[in-house]
């Protein structure tokens, strides 16, 4: 901090809130369901969703405005400034100074606010920077690996418009990583799966704001997948492709496969599909063996669930087996259930189906084994 501080100057303590506006292009608002922020209201109503509004105006209303640390702001001496670092103390600002606001975002405000509260919030202290990139490095570790981390998608967003901006002035990715104090490989990643990503939205392929589940953009999925084997090769990525990434890292020729894993990652809303990753782990894993197996990817390719088409990567006998335990699990839990039974005579007709299915797979067993002993 105190290497930046010597950057940039010393903070103003008597800024007004007024010449205060919200950075559009903070990567923190394009994370949650309000994936795009073209007016103050919108950015509101993203950070409200992502950023705990409600507990900030009520420590501000209780404690007044603490000047504790400086907002880092962009602009002339005399302002109108944007607040590069800080947009969710002015978002709480601006609604405790307008009830209206408030209303119309839908976040609650106390019903009595002092003076001294209004007060306080009228002159506050900043950082004034004259370019984006003098604070660049503090408010990447700040978010990055420092106390107020924003989620992987707006890390990656943060970290690949950093390096798109200043590669051509020498930045590497390894630059990058020692300002932010974070591992070489992590940044990799992030940028490299941001460009894809924003190879693929060129080429209309995939809408973030389609993706099938509301909520945070699940991007740990899309990261992680490109930095396995499986998806690289069905994806024709070359190992270490994301040394120094290019803006277009997949050919022509895969952009189709691209669309296909985005969708098994995300679905889509749009046309009702839901994602067949449920989960992180292990579905990211077993997608990836799919990818990689012919039979199992038409089934998947089909419509199959995960879970069907995986079974064509596993051992036959494997599957079988999980079958036959999960069938004697479940007769186990009926037998239980007995003394529940009200003399249905239509479940007795199931229980007889059972029974015969049962005669069946077990003679068709026992036929298999006795031509197995004979070998």
């Amino acid at each position: 901090m105190s290497e930046f501080c010597a950057k940039i100057g010393q903070p103003t303590a008597n800024c007004p809130t007024s010449l205060l506006d919200f950075d559009y292009d903070n990567p923190r608002l394009t994370t949650g369901d309000e994936l795009s922020a073209h007016d103050e209201k919108s950015i509101i109503c993203a950070l409200r969703d992502i950023a705990a509004l409600d507990e900030l105006i009520q420590s501000i209303c209780t404690n007044e405005y603490l000047n504790l640390e400086p907002l880092i702001v962009l602009g002339e001496e005399s302002g109108p400034f944007t607040v590069l670092e800080g947009n969710r103390r002015l978002a709480a600002i601006k609604l405790i100074k307008d009830r209206n606001l408030a209303r119309e975002c839908k976040v609650s405000l106390p019903d009595n606010i002092s003076q001294e509260v209004v007060d306080s919030i009228q002159k506050i202290s900043v950082w004034r920077v004259k370019e984006r990139s003098d604070a660049q490095a503090f408010i990447g570790f700040k978010h990055i690996n420092g106390p107020h981390r924003w989620d992987a998608y707006a890390k990656a967003r943060f970290v690949a418009d950093w390096y798109k901006k200043d590669k051509g002035k020498g930045l590497t990715i390894e630059s990058i990583a020692r300002q932010l104090g974070d591992d070489n490989d992590t940044i990799r990643a992030y940028v490299g799966a941001i460009l894809v990503l924003e190879q693929a939205e060129d080429e209309r392929l995939f809408d973030i704001k389609d993706r099938f589940n509301r909520g945070r953009f699940a991007f740990s999925h899309f990261y992680t997948a490109l930095g396995r084997k499986e998806y690289q090769e069905f994806l024709g990525l070359s190992k270490g492709w994301n040394q120094s990434p290019n803006e277009q890292p997949i050919d022509q020729d895969k952009i189709p496969h691209l669309e296909e894993v985005l969708s098994y990652l995300y679905g889509s809303k749009q046309d009702n599909l839901p994602p067949k990753i449920k989960s992180q782990n292990p579905d990211l894993k077993f997608i990836g063996e799919v990818l990689a197996h012919p039979v199992a990817l038409e089934k998947l390719r089909g419509g199959s669930e995960l879970n069907v088409a995986y079974n064509e990567v596993r051992e036959p006998g494997a599957v079988f087996s999980e079958a036959l335990v999960q069938v004697s699990l479940k007769i186990d839990a009926a037998i239980n259930l007995l003394a529940k039974y009200d003399g249905s005579f239509s479940l007795l007709q199931i229980a007889n189906e059972i029974q015969e299915k049962s005669e069946t797979l077990v003679m068709t067993m026992r036929r298999k084994h006795d031509k197995a002993s004979d070998k």
